[in-house]
């Protein structure tokens, strides 16, 4: 089982780098595939089904950004699922505009992905909007993890794990944070290890244990023009 995260910041980037993304992606042969800042138009390939967190309203200001205008017309969609399994179930989750969850039976097993943002506006709004996006997030994966055994957390996390990049989200100290509730739940940090790096990929306990894990880079963040973001992948074997 192979699965991918990319922050793809809107396509708002030139048509080449847009180019150069949906074809890395393509050449992936993804599984899972998590698309963060995406917008609705993006359709990578059509064998895949598709599954949104709430599309952002594009006639009036929300969290202090006009999405409309700020977007020229697209319909923004802070985190997507792509899979080549329909979903068996959607998963409540706290905020339905920047995560989403869904279950699937994936070679007679079941699989949570959850998808989702924690810091939507980088190092702005810390207090106001990612204290309560991380607090979220904590309480999905509580709820997610106690009833279910096999749980893929996936998204753009603002945080790097390595102190001395001091990428993390500060004022709410997000990587302690996420180190002591996934320590707690006991979900390993597959993509940890990844320098310069601020989306993750996470594996419950018991999948984790009972799988080999390979964690790679498709999409350097010199070439996706996003520093630190970078189209990362893991596989689950």
């Amino acid at each position: 089982m192979k699965i991918g995260t990319i922050n793809i910041d809107w396509f708002k980037k030139s048509k080449a780098t847009k180019n150069l993304m949906e074809e890395k992606i393509n050449k992936q042969d993804f599984d899972f595939l998590i698309v963060t800042e995406n917008v609705l138009s993006f359709n990578f390939n059509q064998k895949y089904y598709t599954y949104h967190s709430q599309q952002i309203p594009t006639d009036k200001e929300f969290q202090h950004l006009h999405y409309g205008d700020y977007l020229k017309g697209e319909t923004p969609v802070r985190t997507s699922i792509y899979s080549k399994y329909k979903s068996i179930e959607t998963i409540k989750v706290a905020d339905d505009y920047t995560s989403v969850c869904h279950k699937f039976n994936v070679a007679k097993k079941e699989i949570i992905i959850y998808g989702s943002i924690i810091g939507t506006w980088g190092i702005k709004y810390q207090n106001e909007i990612a204290k309560t996006e991380l607090e979220n997030f904590k309480t999905d994966i509580q709820t997610i993890s106690a009833q279910n055994e096999n749980v893929i957390i996936v998204g753009d996390f603002n945080t790097s794990f390595f102190e001395n990049e001091k990428r993390e989200l500060a004022t709410i100290k997000s990587r302690s944070e996420l180190v002591a509730i996934t320590d707690k739940l006991k979900i390993n940090r597959a993509t940890e290890n990844l320098k310069e790096n601020i989306d993750h990929i996470f594996i419950s306990s018991k999948l984790h244990h009972q799988s080999q894990i390979a964690v790679s880079v498709f999409l350097e963040n010199d070439c996706l023009k996003d520093e630190p973001h970078q189209g990362i992948c893991v596989e689950i074997i």
